[in-house]
């Protein structure tokens, strides 16, 4: 992988899923609401991991619905996600296929960089 092909302004603000929501612009329909604030790289992993489908931001009277926003921040989960996967060794893949998040040695040396 080259690492200028890498997403390298994750954010690390802890969130809660309704916050991620907004930001994103999407809606998750079948992942189960952590109470727990997580991060960006834990959103995206939840992300590609569910079902959820787009909302537009929210409309001033006489705005149309524009999902632009929404498709730019589904493609950036997505590489986020595969970020996550390729920089993984064997047990952490095997770990992340099982579809639970976990703290891979990449995201603790990117927490530790910031």
């Amino acid at each position: 992988m080259v690492d200028e092909d890498i997403v390298a302004d994750v954010d690390l603000t802890k969130r809660t899923d309704e916050e991620w929501s907004d930001i994103y612009h999407v809606q998750l329909v079948d992942s189960v609401i952590d109470t727990e604030p997580i991060n960006e790289f834990e959103w995206a992993y939840k992300m590609c991991h569910s079902q959820y489908f787009p909302r537009p931001a929210k409309l001033k009277k006489g705005e149309i619905y524009n999902y632009d926003v929404a498709e730019q921040m589904e493609m950036r989960a997505m590489k986020i996600n595969r970020d996550l996967y390729a920089t993984a060794d064997k047990s952490e893949k095997k770990m992340l296929d099982t579809g639970k998040y976990m703290t891979t040695k990449y995201v603790l040396n990117y927490t530790l960089k910031r």
